[in-house]
């Protein structure tokens, strides 16, 4: 379903702004999201940024072990063992 603004009649990019984004019209209360979707939005939203923080630091956990891998360093420090 697309929603467009009653004056311009271009798609409504932001329902969550009271007006149109291209000619400042309002936008009617029908048109726009409840605060009850605004609140399940913003859920949805944190919720994949926190999974994209995850594989971010799980990607960078992963090619710290090639590099160690690749370089030959088992991750065992051998410091203090050697005189």
């Amino acid at each position: 379903m697309s929603h467009r603004c009653p004056s311009c009649q271009r798609v409504l990019y932001n329902r969550r702004l009271k007006a149109c984004g291209f000619c400042g019209a309002p936008i009617p209360e029908e048109l726009r999201f409840t605060p009850e979707e605004v609140a399940s939005l913003d859920r949805q939203m944190a919720e994949v940024e926190r999974q994209g923080r995850q594989r971010g630091k799980a990607a960078a956990k992963e090619a710290e072990g090639a590099r160690r891998r690749d370089a030959g360093d088992c991750g065992i420090s051998l410091t203090g063992f050697m005189s």
